[in-house]
């Protein structure tokens, strides 16, 4: 337990000083235990490597697609869902597949024909069905999974290349799809943002009143 006298011996605290400290601190482990509210959900896919190469891509390597994107969806509207268009809900993205190339929400844009992502899930909210893809406009580069989608390959391709029509450099496989792995991002509750802002307070206060008696 903590002694009021032994933290004003200490540090040279008034009592009231101790006493917002101990109940700030009392407030916050309090609210440690709260659970966060859930902001949005954080979606990251792992690809299996490349092995159709052409161009730069024969070289180096191995070279696999990695995606990451966040969506404002998050708990039940992501169980069963049926293949749906969610691009419209992504806040960020990320495209890599080790070869350097990258397109994401900094250097490419947040919507289409930028981005494209559609997806179904199960009971669970994992991702079954999909299609999503990073486009540069004119779309020379795209970086893109589809598996068991309604659009384009059977069942499916990951894939990345700087020319249309794979006609220069560019790296895919269709014959073995990745693993999705989903996870919730919280945010603070509004309890705890409540209690940081009343601490900004006490303080900004504590320090007016200090400057006030100094210059008396």
């Amino acid at each position: 337990m903590i002694n009021v006298n032994n933290l004003r011996n200490a540090h040279g605290l008034g009592t009231k000083t101790v006493r917002i400290v101990l109940l700030t601190a009392s407030v916050l482990m309090a609210v440690s235990l709260t659970p966060s509210a859930v902001a949005d959900t954080a979606y990251t896919y792992t690809g299996n490597n490349y092995n159709q190469l052409g161009g730069t891509y024969k070289s180096g390597g191995p070279y696999a697609l990695s995606v990451v994107f966040t969506t404002t969806l998050s708990g039940n509207a992501l169980d069963n869902l049926p293949f749906t268009d969610i691009t419209s809900t992504v806040t960020s993205y990320n495209f890599t597949d080790g070869s350097g190339l990258t397109l994401n929400n900094i250097n490419n844009g947040l919507a289409k024909p930028d981005l494209s992502v559609s997806l179904a899930t199960d009971a669970s909210g994992n991702i079954v069905q999909w299609f999503v893809g990073a486009y540069t406009s004119p779309p020379n580069t795209q970086m893109q999974s589809n598996w068991e989608s309604p659009y384009g390959f059977i069942p499916g391709a990951d894939f990345s290349e700087t020319t249309p029509n794979f006609a220069g450099d560019y790296g895919s496989v269709s014959d073995d799809p990745g693993t999705w792995h989903g996870v919730t991002v919280p945010e603070p509750t509004a309890v705890s943002l409540l209690v940081i802002a009343g601490v900004g307070l006490l303080a900004r206060r504590r320090q007016r009143t200090s400057l006030h008696c100094k210059n008396f």
